[in-house]
């Protein structure tokens, strides 16, 4: 961005929520005027660089403590909230006829023999309060045995919902049909100065300067950085945390039949013990977890790579699957996540009202910060819509401390997690290879 530009409502951030949010300005109210600034390219962080699963999840992953602390009404609808958020980015794949991979395969939600069927059981006692068990299909573990290879794998649930895709393909082209619709979309423009005055909101590039009206905040885990907004609490709303993937070289067909994989879905262990992998459309597996994962030093945000994960990541690959013991993973990559204190997405106005913004996304980003998008969208222009009286928005939102604490505990959290890897571990049958 260049020279002097004046919009009803700006948008920072080229992810996913940002995206989403400046179409859904326009198509609102085509007659609004919106800009979105992006520091990078589209697609530069965690949006570009997720597993691209689609997938109904949200919060904590216990789930008893989730119906304990929100209630079955409040859980009903934020699980509604990431299914319309998926809902939200098939529609717009089919009226725009996006190019991005995608296929609607379902995902599973599979379990572990060490673990036994207590994590599943409670899954689907809690989906059945929520409403959301109508969308599940118990599998049993004789047929999971069938159907995977895996010497470790228990019972799963197939949700039918959701599926794959390629999120950076279908950023790119949402860019272009947002700029179709009348968005300005300027990428390698940071915004180093935000000035908050009575008249409007000023945003300084380092070649420019934009004044509008609005201002929403879809930066994610970057949002710390954004200078202006200290005294309205952003560095504290989220920290970000990178974590890793890695993909392999394509399967040969007989790879494929050894494995079976009948339905090339992706797969998510419902276990401390994390694992996900996801067949991609041109025949590779892209898999994260392991809990390789770090929190930046100071202000340092470059994406890197795990040089452990790159490592190891093939030898827990052939644990799981040992008929893949000669696949190769032929890239890695990394990035931050945006992470709250409570494990639940923030999103809604700032005490200056006329900012809104959005924070933490992990497991479920995309499909959430689609919705987000329409959630803001509503929000900037005053639209008196269910959004706005959302428990999402009209709660509480609890915040780190300062961010000199959030790294320790965080160090702590991932040995913590790394020690429970190793006890289930230790009750696996064959012995993990990277537990030995």
């Amino acid at each position: 961005m260049e020279g002097v530009l004046d919009v009803d409502v700006c948008v920072v951030g080229g992810g996913v929520t940002g995206l989403s949010t400046a179409y859904h300005l326009k198509n609102l109210d085509r007659h609004v005027s919106v800009a979105l600034l992006e520091s990078e390219v589209v697609g530069f962080g965690a949006s570009g660089r997720n597993a691209g699963q689609l997938i109904v999840a949200f919060g904590e992953s216990d789930f008893k403590a989730q119906m304990k602390r929100h209630g079955t009404a409040k859980l009903r609808e934020a699980y509604t909230y990431i299914q319309e958020g998926i809902s939200t980015i098939e529609a717009l794949i089919d009226e725009h006829d996006i190019d991005c991979d995608h296929e609607q395969t379902g995902y599973f939600e599979m379990g572990l023999r060490a673990d036994g069927n207590r994590t599943l059981d409670e899954y689907l006692a809690f989906c059945r309060k929520i409403g959301q068990d109508s969308f599940l299909e118990p599998i049993p573990e004789a047929e999971v045995a069938r159907s995977f290879q895996s010497p470790y794998f228990g019972r799963a649930v197939f949700d039918r919902r959701g599926g794959q895709f390629n999120p950076l393909k279908y950023l790119r082209a949402l860019k272009l049909v947002a700029q179709r619709s009348g968005v300005q979309v300027h990428e390698n423009s940071p915004v180093v100065c935000i000035e908050r005055e009575a008249s409007c909101i000023r945003l300084h590039t380092g070649s420019g300067t934009l004044r509008c009206q609005k201002l929403v905040v879809a930066t994610n885990a970057y949002s710390h950085l954004l200078p202006g907004l200290e005294d309205l609490g952003m560095r504290r709303s989220q920290s970000p945390v990178f974590v890793y993937a890695n993909v392999t070289e394509p399967l040969s067909e007989s790879h494929w039949r050894a494995l079976n994989w009948p339905r090339r879905a992706g797969v998510n262990l419902m276990s401390k013990l994390f694992y996900s992998f996801a067949p991609t459309r041109d025949g590779r597996l892209l898999y994260v977890g392991g809990y390789y994962a770090r929190v930046p030093h100071g202000n340092e945000m470059s994406p890197d790579i795990s040089s452990d994960f790159l490592r190891e990541g093939p030898r827990h690959l052939a644990s799981f699957f040992p008929t893949l013991s000669d696949l190769r993973t032929v890239q890695s990559w990394g990035g931050p996540i945006s992470t709250t204190r409570d494990f639940i997405p923030h999103v809604g106005l700032f005490a200056d009202d006329r900012i809104g913004y959005a924070n933490g996304c992990w497991g479920h980003g995309m499909p959430l910060g689609a919705r987000n998008g329409r959630t803001l969208a509503g929000l900037m222009l005053n639209r008196q819509a269910t959004d706005a009286e959302s428990w999402l928005v009209t709660r509480n939102k609890i915040d780190w401390p300062s961010r000199m604490i959030v790294s320790p505990v965080f160090r702590g959290l991932s040995a913590a997690m790394r020690r429970d890897i190793r006890k289930i571990g230790r009750k696996m049958r064959p012995r993990l290879v990277f537990e030995k």
